[in-house]
């Protein structure tokens, strides 16, 4: 064992609905603001194009997202604009604090005592740099050496290819990896499809469905703290 990834939602932080509603509108109102030079564009035009594309912002990259948004508005932007627009997206949600799971404060500095190197893998519509800003704005950024956001790669759980780009960025082989998650098929059966191993956390899901896990061996976890109680992670000694 040479390194720990977990997924972010409801695995490190979680969210309400209210904070869902939070940050679209740190985003939409960042978005209405840097387009109002282009005309008569109005917050409930933004609001509703950007709810469009709701089924695609966890595999859209931020470039991306903005500029179907501005077609969809009537806009083409210059290359530079494109950017600074992408920009403003990105920062718009830097002060947004999430819930967060306590039991990190506890497992992930022991875990890091142990040698281990750790990472974050997220389906989510926040980039690399936005899944930063909030690990720091809860105080465990500087745990993560990787941090592999779906919207960034331009691919989500459960392809493959992303716990394959997760083994690239950490330089280590597959099998030296434990992936923590909440979800059978993004968090276990996918990183199990390539080599990895897996455990189910569902300490912040009390009630959820794993019959899709009943027969894999894998543990499931009720709190992260059972990572170090039962022994699932070992000191790294080369």
């Amino acid at each position: 064992m040479r390194a720990v990834s977990f997924d972010l939602w409801f695995t490190l932080i979680y969210e309400d609905e209210e904070d869902v509603r939070k940050y679209t509108l740190m985003r939409v109102r960042a978005i209405h603001e840097a387009l109002s030079e282009f005309g008569n564009v109005t917050l409930e035009d933004v609001l509703s194009v950007y709810e469009s594309l709701k089924f695609a912002r966890e595999f859209l990259s931020a470039e991306s997202l903005i500029k179907l948004v501005s077609l969809a508005l009537g806009i083409k932007l210059s290359r530079g604009k494109l950017r600074e627009l992408t920009n403003i997206y990105v920062e718009s949600t830097r002060n947004f604090v999430p819930k967060v799971n306590d039991e990190v404060y506890e497992v992930l500095p022991k875990i890091k005592e142990l040698g281990l190197k750790t990472a974050v893998v997220s389906n989510t519509s926040f980039s690399e740099r936005g899944v930063i800003a909030m690990l720091k704005n809860v105080g465990i950024a500087d745990y993560f050496d990787v941090v592999v956001s779906s919207s960034s790669l331009g691919l989500n759980k459960p392809n493959p290819r992303v716990y394959g780009y997760l083994v690239r960025k950490l330089g280590l082989r597959p099998q030296e990896i434990l992936h923590v998650g909440d979800s059978c098929v993004n968090d276990v059966l996918s990183p199990l499809s390539v080599g990895l191993r897996a455990a189910l956390y569902v300490g912040l899901r009390k009630g959820k469905d794993v019959t899709l896990c009943s027969k894999l061996d894998v543990p499931v976890l009720n709190n992260l703290r059972e990572l170090l109680w039962k022994n699932l992670i070992t000191r790294n000694t080369t």
